[in-house]
């Protein structure tokens, strides 16, 4: 299949695109996700997506996945991120170093029948919904946000120009995902961020991880940002 040279605009895209299922691992829209690609059947989707249009879905495996997690037969997750591989290195035993893109949300449809050895998916692109009648005050969550995000990661080094992006310059619904991604949400939570097309209330979801966060001492919190290699 022949997908556009943007998906991320062409929010009536539908089609056919690999599915890359983890049970911890999530990506988000507009942030960057490092991978370590090891199992053979993913190695064999690297090797066929970077000859054609180097576009993946990254779905979230439901629970139980444990007993069928080398088949391909664990149920999914249906909200999806399509990512784009924008960095790739090929080591000599076949392992992939990949850098991803997270595109957009998208939901997935149904599977394919297909004689590869990993899963693919028809999947419909969902674009971020900002209701006319806010049910929140923006600019007021975008501070919320923001603030929090400081307190928890009080340990970056955050130049002027990135604080001021993050509260004026960056869209509600972009500021929630890349929030969302730096906080490694566990599957379930991760599941109920990717859904969400309904900026406000994910924007609620992120401060309820915020807070919850916040609340935690800070020897439980992660720190490493941005994550490093994530492993299928």
């Amino acid at each position: 299949m022949q997908f556009p040279a943007d998906v991320s605009s062409t929010p009536e895209f539908s089609g056919a695109v690999p599915l890359f299922p983890l049970p911890s691992v999530s990506l988000f829209p507009n942030v960057m996700l490092p991978l370590h690609v090891f199992e053979s059947r993913y190695r064999q989707m690297v090797d066929d997506v970077l000859k054609t249009h180097r576009t993946i879905a990254m779905a979230v495996l439901q629970e139980g996945w444990q007993i069928n997690y080398e088949t391909n037969s664990c149920p999914l997750h249906r909200a999806v991120c399509l990512g784009q591989i924008v960095a790739d290195e090929r080591l000599d035993d076949g392992r992939y170093f990949l850098l991803v893109q997270g595109l957009c949300r998208a939901e997935l449809d149904h599977e394919l029948e297909s004689d590869k050895p990993y899963r693919i998916g028809q999947i419909i692109v969902r674009k971020d919904v900002y209701p006319s009648t806010p049910v929140i005050d923006r600019d007021h969550r975008q501070q919320e946000l923001v603030h929090y995000f400081k307190q928890i990661f009080d340990d970056l080094d955050l130049d002027s120009s990135l604080i001021q992006a993050l509260e004026s310059g960056v869209p509600l619904g972009e500021l929630c995902d890349v929030i969302a991604h730096a906080m490694r949400p566990d599957a379930d939570s991760a599941k109920r961020l990717l859904e969400q097309f309904d900026v406000d209330q994910r924007s609620d979801l992120v401060l309820e991880l915020l807070k919850l966060q916040y609340r935690r001492t800070r020897s439980a919190i992660p720190r490493i940002f941005p994550p490093t290699f994530s492993l299928n």
